[in-house]
C-alpha cells in the first residue's frame, strides 16, 4: 500500500436544486456494491515513474501520457499557474489545437477545427469533464483553473469511453484530492485595472478521512469607457466566487468513497463592440478596440455548481467505480445587439439547466495481461430559457412593423443511456490492439409557445411557428441510436519510442436549437478520425516529444449562425480536416524547462449549400440581412491554419538568499473567420505572459511579478455577426501587470 496521501482519491457534496433522492440511489447502489467487495485483497499500483511525471486517464485508467496511444496535452496545475493558463478561456495559449471562444454567456472550445456556437439544445463538440463528470452546459464550462491538480486535452473523438459530444475531443479538468496530514496555502493578488484576488487552500485529516476546501475571491476593472454612461466598465468583473470541495473516506481497505463539489459564482460586463469596417445599426458615437457608446445593460451573472459521489473497490482482480453527479446552472444575462446609444435591439434571456448522471465500470486489476474495461451510462439534462427576450425601439421596431418585444419560453429534455467497453491486449512483447464499442440512445423531447408585442392591433402575436403563451405549446421529440467505436495499434520499438495508428468515430444526436425550436431538427453529426502518431520519453526524463497526423471525414456537422429570430443551427454535409500536431518538452537539467509545441491545420466545408450567410455590402435592402450562400470549400470557422506556443522557464539559486525563478510563454494564432460565408476575420495575433518569482530558503512567504499579454495583442475572446445589427466583438484584456504573494503553512 502506498503513502497515507496516495490512499485518498477525488471528490465534496454540496445544496442542488435537484431531486437528491436520484442521485443518493445512484450512490447507495455503488456503495453496496463496494460494501460487497471487502474480502479482497488490496493490490498495488504499478510504479509509474517519479514525482515529476503526469499520470493521466485518458483511457479511464493511469498511465503515463507516453504510453497512450492518443495525442494529448497535460499540464499539472503547477505549470498552468506558472504559465497563467488559470481559466479555460486561457487554455488556448498553453495547448496547440485548441481555440476558447465565447458566444456571448457560452464558452466554446474548437480542437483541430471541430467545434460549433453552442446554446441550449447545442452541446459543445468539445466535451468537457470535471472529476469525471461531463459538464452538459457550456455556461458552466468557464471553469476557474487556479489551484487544480492537471488539465487534460484529448485530441480526436473520444467516443468509446467519454461517449456523446466528443466528437472534437475532450478537456479533463481534475481538482486537487485531500491528503491526511494538515497543510495549506493563500495567495494574494493585486495588479493593473483594478485587479484582485485571494485563494485560500486547506487540506487535512487521518488515516480513514480526509479533505480539502478551496476558496477563491476576485474581481477586475473595466478595460474600455462607455461614452454614454462615462463608466470605465468594458470587461469589468464584479466579483467572481469559486469553491471546490472533496472528502474521502476510506471505508476499509480496497473500499473508498469520495465525495466532491464544486461551486462558482460570477458578475461580470460583457459588452460586445462594433468591429472595425463594418458599421452597426446603433450608429455609435465612438468606434474603438476597447470604447463604447451603449445605453444598454451588459452584465452578466452566471451561478452554477454540482455535487458528485464515487465508490471505488477492488473485487478479487477486478476494480469496480460507481459514479453518481448532479449539477445546475442558472444564468440570467443582457446584451445591447445594435451597439449604440439609442434602443433599437436589446437580447435579455435567462437560461436555467439540470443535470442528473450515473456511471458504472468495470475493469481489470493492473496485474491483468488484458487490460479492459466496461460500463454502462445515464445522463438526463433538463434545460429551459424562461424567457429569452428580446426588446425593439425606435427605427428599428418601426421596420419591423411597430414590434415592442418578444418572449419566447421553451423547455428541451434529454434521456441519454450508453454501454461500452474497451480492451487493449498484446501482440508479442511490444505490440498491443486496442479495440473499443459504445452504443448510445438518446431521446430529445422540446416544448415551446412564445409572443410579440406590438404598439399596434393586435397588440399580441405569436412567434412565427410557435403557439401563443395561453396556448398548448409546440412539442417536438425524437431517438436517436448510434454506434461509436476505436481501433488502435501501438508498438513500443525501445522503453523510450512508441509509434501508433488508430482509426475512431464520434457522434452527436440531433435535435433543437432552443432559440429558435420551431425550425426543423438538426440531424446527427458523426466524424471518422484517422490519425498516426510518434512518441518519445528518454528514460532520464529530462526530454520527450510527440508529433501526430491525422485526417478527418466529417459528415452532417451541426453548424450555428445567429438569425434575427436568435440562433439557428443547421447541418453542413461535409467537411474534410487535416493536419499535423508537433509538442516538445525539455528540461536540460533540473533548474531549467522548455516547451514548444505547433499545429498545422487544414479544415474545410466539402459540401454546404444551405449555409446561413449574411450580406454585408452597403446596398443591401436593410443593414446586415441574413441570405443562404454556398460556403462549400470555405475554411470552417475558429479554424487557424496554424498555431504556436513556446514556454521556458529557469530558477535560479543563491543559497541562503533563497532563489528566484523566471517564466515566460509564447504564443502565436494565424488568425481565422468567425462564420462559414469566410467575410469577418480574426487576424493573426501573438501574446506573451511572464513572470518572476522569489522564493525563501524556507518557510515564508514567495513574491511573484507577473504581466499578461505583454504585446498588447489586440484580438477577440468573442466574434460574431447577428444579422440586422452588425459584427459584434468582445475584446481580449489588454497588457496587465501584476503581484502575488503567497505563502504555505
Amino acid at each position: 500500500m502506498g503513502s497515507r496521501a496516495d490512499r485518498f482519491g477525488k471528490g465534496a457534496l454540496r445544496r442542488l436544486a435537484i431531486p437528491a433522492n436520484v442521485l443518493a440511489h445512484g450512490f447507495t447502489g455503488s456503495v453496496l456494491l463496494t460494501i460487497s467487495a471487502q474480502p479482497a485483497v488490496a493490490q498495488t499500483a504499478p510504479d509509474i515513474l517519479g514525482p515529476e511525471t503526469i499520470i493521466v486517464t485518458a483511457q479511464r485508467r493511469p498511465e503515463r501520457p507516453e504510453d497512450v496511444p492518443i495525442f494529448l496535452t497535460a499540464l499539472s496545475g503547477e505549470d498552468l499557474d506558472r504559465k497563467q493558463a488559470t481559466d479555460m478561456a486561457s487554455l488556448g495559449k498553453v495547448v496547440p489545437s485548441l481555440v476558447m471562444t465565447r458566444s456571448g454567456a457560452f464558452t466554446q472550445p474548437f480542437l483541430r477545427g471541430v467545434g460549433k456556437r453552442s446554446t441550449l439544445g447545442v452541446e459543445n463538440s468539445v466535451a468537457t469533464y470535471l472529476d469525471g463528470v461531463y459538464l452538459a452546459s457550456s455556461i458552466s464550462a468557464l471553469l476557474d483553473l487556479r489551484g487544480v491538480e492537471r488539465v487534460e486535452v484529448l485530441n480526436g473523438p473520444q467516443g468509446t469511453l467519454f461517449g456523446r459530444n466528443t466528437t472534437g475531443g475532450v478537456i479533463q479538468v481534475v481538482t486537487r484530492n485531500p491528503t491526511p496530514d494538515a497543510s495549506g496555502e493563500t495567495e494574494l493578488s493585486a495588479g493593473s485595472y483594478g485587479y484582485v484576488r485571494a485563494d485560500v487552500y486547506a487540506t487535512g485529516g487521518n488515516d480513514r478521512v480526509a479533505g480539502n476546501l478551496a476558496v477563491s475571491l476576485s474581481r477586475n476593472g473595466g478595460y474600455g469607457t462607455n461614452v454614454f454612461t462615462g463608466k470605465k466598465d468594458q470587461g469589468r468583473v464584479d466579483h467572481s466566487i469559486v469553491g471546490r470541495s472533496k472528502w474521502v473516506w476510506q471505508l476499509s481497505e480496497p473500499v473508498k468513497v469520495t465525495l466532491a463539489g464544486d461551486y462558482q459564482n460570477i458578475d461580470q460586463d460583457f459588452t460586445q463592440l462594433p468591429v472595425k469596417g463594418f458599421e452597426p445599426v446603433g450608429e455609435p458615437r465612438v468606434v474603438g478596440f476597447r470604447s463604447s457608446d451603449q445605453n444598454g445593460l451588459n452584465r452578466y451573472r452566471f451561478r452554477y455548481g454540482g455535487a458528485s459521489a464515487r465508490a471505488d473497490a477492488e473485487i478479487g482482480n477486478l476494480l469496480f467505480t460507481g459514479l453518481s453527479a448532479a449539477r445546475w446552472m442558472h444564468a440570467r444575462y443582457g446584451t445591447d445587439l445594435d451597439l449604440g446609444p439609442v434602443l433599437l435591439l436589446e437580447g435579455v434571456p435567462s437560461a436555467k439547466q439540470r443535470q442528473l448522471s450515473q456511471e458504472f465500470q468495470l475493469r481489470s486489476g493492473d496485474s491483468s495481461r488484458i487490460r479492459w474495461i466496461a460500463g454502462l451510462y445515464y445522463i438526463h439534462i433538463d434545460e429551459e430559457y424562461d424567457p429569452t427576450a428580446f426588446l425593439y425601439g425606435g427605427s428599428y421596431s418601426a421596420r419591423l412593423g411597430g414590434r415592442l418585444r418578444q418572449d419566447l419560453f421553451d423547455t428541451g429534455d434529454v434521456d441519454s443511456y450508453a454501454a461500452y467497453g474497451q480492451a487493449t491486449w498484446p501482440i508479442g512483447r511490444r505490440t498491443e490492439v486496442t479495440t473499443g464499442l459504445r452504443y448510445t440512445i438518446e431521446h430529445r423531447t422540446v416544448r415551446a409557445r412564445g409572443q410579440q408585442l406590438f404598439d399596434n392591433a393586435p397588440f399580441v402575436r405569436p412567434i412565427p411557428g410557435l403557439p401563443l403563451l395561453d396556448a398548448d405549446p409546440l412539442r417536438s421529440s425524437d431517438t436517436f441510436r448510434e454506434p461509436t467505436w476505436r481501433v488502435s495499434l501501438d508498438r513500443h520499438f525501445s522503453s523510450a519510442l512508441m509509434a501508433y495508428v488508430s482509426m475512431s468515430r464520434g457522434f452527436q444526436s440531433g435535435g433543437w436549437n432552443l432559440q429558435t425550436p420551431q425550425n426543423p431538427a438538426f440531424d446527427p453529426e458523426r466524424l471518422d478520425a484517422f490519425e498516426g502518431g510518434v512518441k518519445y520519453a528518454d528514460r532520464s526524463g529530462r526530454f520527450s516529444a510527440n508529433a501526430s497526423a491525422f485526417y478527418y471525414d466529417y459528415s452532417q456537422l451541426q453548424v450555428s449562425a445567429f438569425t434575427p429570430l436568435g440562433s439557428m443551427t443547421t447541418n453542413a454535409t461535409s467537411a474534410y480536416v487535416h493536419g499535423l500536431d508537433v509538442q516538445l518538452d525539455a528540461r536540460p537539467n533540473a533548474a531549467t524547462g522548455l516547451t514548444v509545441a505547433a499545429q498545422f491545420l487544414h479544415a474545410r466545408f466539402g459540401r454546404f449549400p444551405n449555409a446561413t450567410c449574411t450580406d454585408y455590402s452597403a446596398n443591401a435592402v436593410a443593414p446586415f440581412p441574413p441570405i443562404s450562400c454556398d460556403a462549400s470549400g470555405n475554411r470552417l470557422p475558429f479554424a487557424p491554419r496554424f498555431k504556436f506556443n513556446a514556454g521556458a522557464d529557469h530558477d535560479f539559486s543563491f543559497g541562503s538568499f533563497g532563489s528566484l525563478g523566471l517564466t515566460g510563454n509564447l504564443a502565436y494564432n494565424s488568425g481565422y473567420f468567425s462564420e462559414a460565408d469566410n467575410v469577418v476575420r480574426q487576424k493573426a495575433f501573438v501574446t506573451l505572459d511572464a513572470s518572476v518569482e522569489w522564493k525563501p530558503p524556507g518557510r515564508g512567504p514567495s513574491v511573484r511579478l507577473w504581466a499578461r499579454n505583454l504585446t498588447d495583442a489586440h484580438y477577440f475572446d468573442s466574434l460574431a455577426t447577428f444579422p440586422t445589427t452588425g459584427v459584434l466583438q468582445r475584446p481580449a484584456a489588454p497588457h496587465q501587470f501584476g503581484v502575488s504573494v503567497s505563502s504555505t503553512f
